[in-house]
This record gives structure tokens, C-alpha cells and sequence, in this order.
């Protein structure tokens, strides 16, 4: 019985720290896919606002190179809202470009914790759905280099300690019955 009981709990601990290194080892890619969305939906609203300010130019029959400074003006004078939403839309669109930007700057090893931080923390301009959508879109993948290295020896590290913490009430109460 001792035999099971070792190999039970031996197996619990394998199987956990496995689970635990080969999870934390998904960290820098789904940091990798938070910065790839940022900078989508930072290019589709800069797609948007484009569309939008060509539009403007074509019905306030404005110079086809009119900036998007007189666009705006325009835009004031009879549509502030529109306007408003123009302004708005270019804030969101930068600050996710310079998110991205910033992400890039950061060394690979603290880049998944910065890039989880700043989703999870920073509700300006959608990031924590954009951060749950890169999390959906996420493929699992092993990947070798020195970040999901590092991350997949911190999940083993804690995956061996949860196991022994699970395992240890029942080696406890089986050495008090020895």
C-alpha cells in the first residue's frame, strides 16, 4: 500500500509542477499577443479616423490635402460631437501605439509581467478587452528562449511547492499512523 500511496503522490507532484512550467511558460506569449492586438486596433482606429476626416473633407468640400487640424475645425464649427469623437478616437490610437512601443523597449524577461500589468490595470482605450481577446486568440506553443525559459522554472518551482502542500496532510497523517 506504501507503494501506491509513494506513487500517488509522486505522480501528483510531476503532474502538477508539469502543468504549472508548461502554463507560466505561455506568459510571453500572450504577452506577444497583447502587443500584436495593441497595435491592430491601434491601426484599425487609425484606418477609422482616416475614413472618418476623408469624409469630412469630401462633404465641407475641403482640399483632398486639407490637415487634419482644419478637417477638425470644420468639424467643430457644425458637428462638435463628430469632432469630439475624432479627437477622441486619435488619443486611443496613440496611447495604444505608444503601449506597444513601450512593451517593445521593456527586456523580454520582464515584458510579460509589464504587459499583464499594464492590461489588467489600465482600462484606458478597451486594454483590458484587448487583453482578453489576445488570452482567446492565444495558441499554446513551448516556446525556447530565455523568457518562457525562465517563466516555465518559476511555474515548476511553484507547481513542486502546491504539491507539496497538497500532498502534505496525507504523508502527515500517514506517518503518524507508521
Amino acid at each position: 500500500m506504501r507503494f501506491l500511496a509513494d506513487w500517488l503522490a509522486d505522480s501528483i507532484r510531476f503532474g502538477l509542477a508539469l502543468t504549472m512550467a508548461l502554463g507560466a511558460m505561455q506568459i510571453p506569449a500572450l504577452a506577444q499577443s497583447y502587443r500584436a492586438a495593441l497595435t491592430q486596433v491601434a491601426e484599425a482606429g487609425q484606418r477609422d479616423i482616416a475614413d472618418r476626416q476623408r469624409i469630412a473633407r469630401e462633404y465641407y468640400r475641403l482640399p483632398p490635402d486639407a490637415p487634419p487640424g482644419m478637417v477638425l475645425d470644420a468639424l467643430r464649427r457644425s458637428e462638435p460631437a463628430n469632432a469630439a469623437g475624432l479627437v477622441a478616437s486619435a488619443e486611443q490610437a496613440a496611447l495604444l501605439r505608444a503601449t506597444a512601443e513601450r512593451l517593445d523597449r521593456t527586456s523580454p524577461i520582464t515584458r510579460p509581467l509589464v504587459a499583464l500589468w499594464d492590461g489588467l490595470t489600465d482600462d484606458r482605450a478597451g486594454k483590458p478587452a484587448i487583453l482578453r481577446r489576445a488570452w482567446q486568440d492565444l495558441v499554446p506553443a513551448v516556446l525556447l528562449s530565455a523568457a518562457p525559459a525562465s517563466y516555465g522554472l518559476g511555474g515548476l518551482i511553484i507547481g513542486l511547492l502546491l504539491a507539496r502542500l497538497l500532498i502534505a496532510p496525507l504523508v502527515a497523517g500517514r506517518a503518524r499512523h507508521a
